[in-house]
């Protein structure tokens, strides 16, 4: 096996972004770069040990084992050390010369001794005694035996012993105030790096045991804490006090005590074990945030004690209750009763909240940390602790380590015990407050003759607790967008509001000992909800008495967002590992709101088709068929129909306004189903007279085209809109609803009606006279197919469609009137509507954002940061979608040939000139994938400044001389001629050449951080630069980009200080700027001047030391972003069939986890809404637009406001449909293709065809008929009258015939 020796930073750990689902290959690439790290690691450390085995092995008898060798490394396992013959006085004069050093006024001086005695152990082997400081024992220098590891002799006495301690105790003083954020010199305070933080740790573990030098650390860092919160609490606002200033506080602390744990993390992880690092957490962060907190609360408990006492004398006193004050409980408190206020309990919960906020983030920061339990209850753990920590501590070798932990202890909450009573009293008088003043203010709103009831958004409610609390209940609240209303009751909202504000103290209250306060929450919340329930329930009993119908949507929304917040506090409280779940909220409010929610959606549905029925549809005008006049002579529908139609839209709007969308669309449907049946039953029925039989067609005509109208408003999909689902038919039969099928079915009747009532009879006479039997069997209709939307819009649903589904441009404009017409934002229909033919509405938007910008020369600056807006949102959107990688680059390809952009890809690295916004952000992406590698490599270059530097002959030509004479002679070390140090362009080369090993071993790994719809916008856009083929021949243009971003990165020092947050010296900055020569060389870039000879030491040495290497590893990251992205993109388009509702669930999901997905798709949204007439003529393939329609696309989403479409005008309304006005008269003269209609009914069940037949007007005995009808009506009533009673028998009813009785069933009530 080959291995790179001089590499060993090759397969360090890099953090490279995760671009979401990588493809198979860069799995297959991810498995094959591990196993063989784990394999070259595994054999460097062999083949070291090895080496070492062969130099040990010449003055052993035996050579040691590999698992000997290994113990070498290990200090706490070293119990004996070869004494080496070292005088009594020269350690005294060794030791004594550097004590003199360090009291000298050098100001380098300690770091100049801790580099001594590291070399000094290093080159010499020889080990200082790393005892602790509390140990006064002289056995702690005994020596003991390791072949050539040598240690100070055994016969050290006191004296030695106080001299190596008074020594390092000046090193410790000197490297804790490194340590510390605020030396004695330095009042201000000032930040450690990570690389600082673990360098001076290290020399601390040199000198001390790790327990004692952690210890001393976690004592600074438990100070600095303290320091911290002080600070926080001292910028708070001057306006706060007591618990509000201490809330405040926290909240402000809460940043920077997260960032400081990271940091910790970050430090101890490179140090110590997983259960050290938590036991050290717990005791320098944890408890010392527990302890000041409850110093703290005890203080302002004083204070509200002394406060709060005086005024409750003084309301007694006056027999005047406060507003802000709830009455005192006698509830003793050191001796005295005193009572909190409502503020005092809001700062309490705000408080609290800061807390449990900040708990979670902790256990995600420590959740990374091997061997640790985070599932455990934090609070309660010390009987836990208490157990694991006796049995570290039987031996005695545990007693000299840091406690350990495995489980957080965060003990905030027992701050709140000595406020138990006091909270629990003031939670229950506060919400029995709140939800007696809300009632009575609306009582009192009822009472002064106000019927409606006062609304509001339920979002400020949520927003109003939200921004209380600052406490993130998005990973708790199950309830999406459109699973929750819109409006509610404004007396729901504000009891709710303060439910929500005290639930976090609530459920940050679940030890035993606050379980009151969450029991008197519980209570209260018991008793608010039924309160609330009881009013509700009032006011539904006066609808429609003396109240509007607006009022029961209202209703039910505010209930179900009560039920639903119930539901909410019920997964909150509800804790399975502790006894709190005793007090957890009850279910029986939670079911009597479902109950209620029940019953009022039944009310509010049968209210509206009693309406219809009773009312609406009762027209003594319009439904008089006999009349022998005609109705308006002839050029109207009827009043009824039109009301009808009114109606509805009306009711429409309020659900849309009020209610959950899906929701929403169920009454909509079901009262449309129900009303529609009651229309078919009125039409089926009607035997108009000639003067009438007009007025049925053009009521059927226009019912089915108010019905098209209302179907896009209730259908979820194209595929229902046309697809009637046959299955559901068994599913209605036995008892269930499907509005839609039943919606379909019934204008199938209304058509049926109109063709065989209205039609003319010469056609009629010819298809059902002209052999129908054998005719019957040669069109055979299927029954699943929805005939009347064909019938109605033809050329939107064509028979192709009807049959096979909507495909091409009528589901691209389908797509969009569904989701214009929906109640709410949906996501899902969305993005199916983006990637529907191959993107082609996204591409529309993306091209007129760009044809708007080079239009509009003077366009004013916030037009266009509005279009680069849209431009930023596709391209995050569609470059988070793995799935379908190809995505990105259809909508991109107009926008970069029409301006020419493929050439800023190539450029892609040149910062001088500015760009347009997408070319911004893939910048972004890419930097992003490199700035990691820039990271390492600058931590690189550092450690190589630490290590080697400080190592070399300058710190040695400080040491003084009289220091370097008392080093013992025993310890054989080295003068500084003598050690044969290389010359430092030799070390920078090795660092350049390990530099540059590294970032190649990396670069496929960093290709396959980079998104897929990214690597083929490169892989396309190679193919389209064919000037620049040359230079793109050996690295491709995504490598090419890669590379060019890190040579850029390495050439600004500001960029690799603002990524690293390390300050650079010119002694860190030159070694990057020659690996950026070396990079530039490595990729065929003329260099400027002539070609510095480093850097062909550098290119020829790493292809000595690992011959063709470089060349093997660019093609193996081209691979990444060539074929793999072309394959997977050929296999993975984004055709109608492939988006399944499976696929675009998945891609929502990882849409809306990334940060602001959610935002881009409701912004796209927004957009679209806009310009809904616009994009309906895009999408249509019109060849010309209509005379009022926009040229243009407003991109303003400040004027998004008026794009609601939903709105309903009903001085508007009552004459439209849709935006559309009804013409009458065109509707009268409906031009029915009756040739093509009659045929599909030959087949038509024997009854319903009879009784429709006997139903027009010329087949009634007064009718006036010329001698060829006559003849006509005589045929028709022998073959389907006469006949029918005397010949032959009757075949019995088919299931349709059954479904058709059932459907006219109920006509006796009409």
């Amino acid at each position: 096996m080959e291995w790179p020796g001089d590499f060993p930073e090759d397969h360090a750990f890099v953090e490279l972004p995760v671009a979401g689902l990588p493809s198979e290959l860069d799995f297959e690439q991810l498995l094959k770069d591990t196993e063989e790290k784990l394999n070259l690691n595994a054999y460097s450390i062999e083949r070291q040990l090895k080496e070492l085995q062969g130099k040990l092995g010449d003055s052993r008898e035996r050579p040691p084992s590999p698992s000997e060798c290994l113990q070498w490394f290990n200090i706490k396992a070293h119990n004996s050390f070869r004494p080496v013959n070292t005088g009594h006085q020269e350690l005294l004069d060794f030791f004594g010369a550097l004590k003199q050093y360090l009291g000298s006024e050098d100001t380098e001086k300690e770091e100049v001794t801790l580099q001594l005695l590291l070399d000094l152990s290093g080159l010499c082997g020889i080990c200082f005694p790393c005892t602790s400081s509390s140990s006064s024992s002289p056995s702690s220098l005994n020596a003991s035996s390791i072949h050539l590891v040598h240690q100070v002799r055994d016969d050290a006495s006191w004296e030695i012993q106080e001299a190596w301690n008074d020594v390092r105790l000046q090193l410790q003083h000197h490297l804790l105030d490194r340590l510390s954020s605020q030396g004695p010199d330095q009042p201000a305070p000032r930040h450690i790096s990570v690389t600082e933080r673990v360098h001076c740790l290290q020399q601390l573990f040199f000198l001390y045991p790790e327990s004692e030098a952690l210890t001393h650390y976690q004592g600074l860092r438990s100070r600095s804490v303290s320091a911290l919160l002080v600070s926080a609490l001292s910028s708070s606002p001057g306006g706060e006090t007591g618990f509000g200033r201490l809330a405040r506080g926290f909240h402000n602390a809460v940043p920077a005590l997260t960032q400081a744990l990271e940091e910790e993390i970050h430090v101890l992880s490179r140090l110590a074990e997983p259960r050290t690092i938590l036991g050290f957490l717990n005791v320098a962060y944890f408890s010392t945030v527990a302890q000041e907190l409850a110093s703290l609360m005890e203080r302002e408990s004083e204070t509200a004690l002394r406060d709060n006492t005086t005024l409750s004398s003084k309301i007694k006193k006056y027999s005047a209750r406060s507003r802000a004050t709830v009455a005192p409980m006698e509830l003793p408190m050191k001796g005295r009763s005193f009572s909190l206020t409502s503020h005092q309990l809001r700062a309490l919960t705000q408080l609290a909240c800061t807390l449990l906020m900040f708990e979670q983030i902790v256990k995600e920061l420590v959740t990374n940390l091997t061997v640790i339990d985070c599932t455990g209850e934090t609070p309660s753990v010390k009987g836990i602790l208490k157990k694991n920590r006796e049995d570290l501590k039987s031996t005695a070798e545990a007693l000299l380590h840091m406690p350990e932990a495995h489980v957080l202890e965060f003990d905030w909450r027992s701050a709140f015990r000595g406020l138990v009573p006091h909270m629990a009293h003031c939670v229950k008088v506060v919400l029995d407050d709140v939800c007696t003043k809300s009632l009575q203010k609306e009582e009192d709103l009822h009472s002064s003759g106000q019927t409606s009831i006062t609304l509001s958004r339920a979002t400020e409610h949520a927003a109003s607790a939200a921004g209380n609390t600052h406490l993130r209940e998005d990973s708790f609240y199950t309830y999406s967008e459109r699973d929750t209303p819109k409006m509610i009751a404004k007396f729901c909202g504000a009891i709710v509001c303060e439910l929500d504000a005290l639930l976090p103290l609530a459920a940050a209250c679940r030890d035993n000992s606050l379980l009151e306060v969450r029991s008197s929450f519980v209570e209260g919340c018991s008793r608010a909800s039924f309160s609330m329930l009881s009013h509700l329930q009032g006011r539904a009993l006066e609808v429609p008495s003396s109240a509007p119908l607006r009022n029961l949507p209202a209703l039910l929304a505010s209930c179900i967002h009560v039920h639903q917040r119930l539901e909410h506090y019920h997964a909150r409280l509800k804790d399975s590992y502790t006894t709190a779940a005793k007090v957890s909220l009850t279910l029986l409010p939670i079911q009597k709101y479902q109950d209620t929610v029940e019953a009022l959606r039944d009310q509010l549905a049968t209210y509206c088709i009693q309406v219809c029925s009773t009312c609406i549809l009762q027209d003594a005008e319009s439904h008089h068929w006999a009349d022998p006049k005609p109705f308006y002579e002839g050029e109207r529908c009827s009043f009824s129909v039109q009301m009808w139609f009114y109606f509805l839209r009306g009711l429409r709007s309020d659900l849309w306004s009020l209610l959950p969308a899906e929701m929403a669309k169920d009454v909509l449907g079901q009262v449309l189903s129900e009303t529609l049946q009651l229309l078919v039953q009125r039409y089926a029925r009607a035997r108009p007279s000639y003067k009438r039989h007009m007025q049925i067609r053009c009521d059927i005509t226009v019912l089915l085209l108010y019905v098209e109208e209302l179907m896009w408003s209730v259908c979820a999909s194209p595929e229902a809109l046309v697809r009637s689902n046959p299955s559901t038919a068994i599913a209605i039969i036995a008892g269930g609803s499907d509005w839609l099928y039943q919606i379909h079915s019934l204008c199938d009747q209304l058509l049926t009606v109109l063709t065989i009532v209205t039609a003319p009879l010469s056609l009629l006479y010819r298809v059902f006279m002209n052999n129908p039997a054998k005719e019957s069997t040669q069109h055979q209709p299927n029954s699943h197919v929805v005939h009347w939307l064909n019938a109605i819009n033809p050329d939107l649903f064509s028979e192709p469609a009807i049959r096979d589904g909507l495909m091409g441009q009528a589901a691209s404009v389908c797509q969009l009137r569904l989701l214009i017409s929906d109640p709410g934002f949906n996501p899902r229909l969305l993005l199916q509507m983006l990637l529907y033919k191959d993107c082609h509405l996204s591409t529309i938007l993306l091209e007129h954002s760009h044809i708007r910008q080079e239009s509009c020369l003077e366009i004013c600056t916030e037009s266009c940061k509005a279009e680069d807006d849209v431009k930023v949102a596709f391209f995050n959107l569609f470059s988070w979608l793995n799935n379908v990688p190809k995505a990105l680059t259809q909508i991109l390809q107009p926008y970069l040939e029409r301006s020419d952009m493929w050439e800023h890809l190539y450029t892609l690295a040149d910062t001088t000139q500015a760009v347009p916004a997408v070319i911004g952000c893939v910048r972004a992406v890419v930097t992003k994938s490199t700035n990691s590698l820039l990271v390492h490599l600058v931590s690189m270059v550092m450690g190589f400044q630490t290590t080697e530097e400080p190592g070399g002959a300058s710190y040695k030509q400080n040491v003084p001389e009289r220091v370097l004479a008392k080093i013992p002679k025993e310890w054989n070390y080295p003068p500084l001629e003598a050690q044969g140090k290389e010359s430092n362009s030799t070390t920078v080369i090795s660092v350049i050449i390990q530099a540059l090993s590294f970032i190649f071993t990396n670069l496929p790994s960093a290709v396959a951080s980079v998104p897929l719809p990214i690597r083929f916008l490169f892989h396309v856009a190679e193919k389209r630069l064919s000037q620049q083929a040359r230079q793109l021949r050996s690295t491709g243009l995504l490598l090419w980009a890669m590379l060019s971003c890190l040579i850029q990165g390495l050439e600004d020092s500001d960029t690799l200080e603002q990524i690293s947050g390390l300050p650079l010296d010119r002694g860190a900055r030159e070694p990057l700027y020659l690996l950026a020569e070396c990079l530039q060389a490595t990729m065929g870039i003329q260099q400027k001047g002539v070609p510095k000879p480093t850097v062909q030491k550098v290119l020829q040495a790493l292809e000595e030391k690992r011959p063709k290497w470089t060349n093997i590893q660019l093609q193996k990251a081209r691979k990444l972003c060539s074929d793999s992205v072309f394959e997977r993109g050929k296999e993975s388009g984004v055709a109608a069939a492939e988006l399944t509702e499976q696929k675009i669930g998945l891609m929502l999901l990882e849409i809306c986890h990334k940060a602001g997905g959610s935002d881009y798709l409701r912004q796209i949204y927004h957009i679209i809404r806009s310009n809904e007439e616009l994009l309906m003529f895009k999408l249509s393939g019109r060849p010309s637009s209509p005379s009022n329609s926009p040229h243009s696309m407003n991109f303003d989403l400040a004027s998004e406001s008026h794009a609601d479409t939903g709105g309903f005008n009903p001085l508007q309304q009552f004459d439209h449909i849709g935006k559309k006005k009804l013409d009458q008269s065109a509707a009268v003269d409906w031009a029915w293709d009756w040739p093509r209609l009659l045929p599909a009914y030959r087949s038509m069940c024997q009854v319903t065809f009879k009784t429709l037949l006997a139903n027009r007007w010329e087949m009634q005995d007064d009718a006036e008929l010329e001698d060829g009808e006559k003849f006509m009506v005589e045929e028709l009533q022998k073959a389907h009258f006469v006949c029918c009673c005397s010949r032959g028998p009757r075949d019995p009813p088919k299931a349709d015939e059954t479904l058709a009785e059932q459907t006219q069933g109920g006509s006796s009530t009409l």
